[in-house]
């Protein structure tokens, strides 16, 4: 009689725990989207740079000459030439979300460095850097992963320190993880300038772009960058074109994808496998998040002041030099996290970016100090 009674029992609905099971996941996704909307990437308020003797009242803090601005982050972005292992593209840029405005200062791959101060042995640009702390690492064991984060680590450290920036985050992509971004993104319409027509066997390198507007691809967009040999302005007329070519990259992206869109494709991790960066994907979704507030003209691009200078001895034009008063303009306009201005007498203190008085680059240190 028990047996036919407990038979005959209803059975308990499964209906509550899948009830349940869908609240609780509808609350973590609600969850999860919340903290993204209201997640801000963490930064260094210090000065990442020596600030030299300072007073009881220049300390860290409110109201005080290293007061961070609110809203306003920088970021180290460099493109490396596969053939070379060279940051042929290097590029600090500032995203000011309390004015609405994205800064990008491009440093031209020959800018000149100093040997002595860098503790080099020959290196002289600006470009080598991160292969030169690249190539150390390897030769002691290091994977190659981890020696990328350190020789960003170090060019991010030299920079700092030489320019007054605090640099939040880095981006390092290679020309294979370049064209795949491109891809991703369906392409970029551009106005070809000129011709680009060009062959490197040695580094696999082959140019072939016609002049007008057309659509590209990612090959074609590397083509385009890489391009210098036409120019009458040889690496510079390239990174002028770079920073054309960079924000009708923001403009075009901006209005080809919504935010969610954006979002989504972001999270593909094909594609973030294809650049190393010091941000979390939560910071990457944070940053994406606060451009696509920007107006489409939000981006602008400019050269680090200086220029190409001729060596008067041999009349070669080898090196991009930096001009200390006007690059330093530059940064307090740009890249300054700070509201006080960077003052001169801290900038470049050990003259990083100068020749040397009495030595054969002199010319160079002129026209640094000039």
């Amino acid at each position: 009689m028990m047996e036919q009674n407990q038979m005959n029992k209803p059975k308990k609905s499964a209906e509550p725990i899948l009830w349940g099971i869908l609240i609780f996941a509808i609350v973590a996704v609600l969850s999860a989207a919340l903290f993204l909307a209201l997640y801000t990437p963490n930064v260094d308020d210090d000065p990442q740079f020596s600030t030299g003797e300072t007073s009881d009242k220049d300390t860290i803090g409110e109201n005080t000459l290293y007061e961070r601005k609110k809203g306003f982050y920088t970021f180290l972005i460099a493109g490396i030439d596969a053939f070379s292992n060279n940051t042929d593209v290097l590029m600090l840029a500032s995203l000011d979300t309390e004015n609405g405005k994205i800064e990008i200062v491009q440093i031209p791959r020959d800018t000149y460095v100093n040997k002595t101060v860098g503790g080099y042995a020959s290196l002289t640009r600006v470009n080598a850097i991160f292969s030169a702390e690249y190539n150390s690492q390897t030769s002691k064991g290091i994977s190659a992963k981890t020696a990328k984060t350190l020789a960003m680590q170090d060019l991010q450290k030299r920079l700092s320190e030489a320019l007054c920036i605090n640099i939040d985050e880095y981006v390092l992509i290679d020309t294979k993880g370049f064209r795949s971004v491109i891809d991703a993104v369906g392409g970029i319409d551009y106005d070809v300038p000129q011709d680009m027509f060009y062959e490197d066997p040695e580094q696999e390198l082959y140019i072939n772009l016609s002049k007008g507007y057309q659509h590209l691809n990612g090959e074609q967009c590397e083509q385009l960058i890489r391009y210098r040999s036409g120019y009458a302005t040889g690496d510079i007329g390239r990174v002028e074109l770079r920073g054309d070519f960079m924000t009708e990259v923001f403009k075009q992206v901006k209005n080809k994808f919504s935010l969610d869109a954006m979002l989504t494709l972001i999270k593909d991790k094909s594609l973030l496998q294809k650049i190393s960066t010091s941000m979390s994907p939560a910071d990457i979704f944070a940053y994406v998040r606060m451009c696509y507030q920007l107006s489409d003209d939000a981006v602008n691009v400019r050269t680090l002041s200086g220029s190409v200078v001729q060596n008067p001895e041999t009349g070669a034009w080898i090196y991009y030099c930096l001009n200390k008063q006007k690059a330093l303009d530059d940064i307090n306009e740009c890249l300054n996290v700070y509201r006080n201005d960077i003052e001169i007498s801290i900038f470049d203190q050990k003259e990083f970016f100068s020749g040397t008085k009495n030595s054969s680059a002199h010319y160079l240190y002129e026209y640094y100090h000039s």
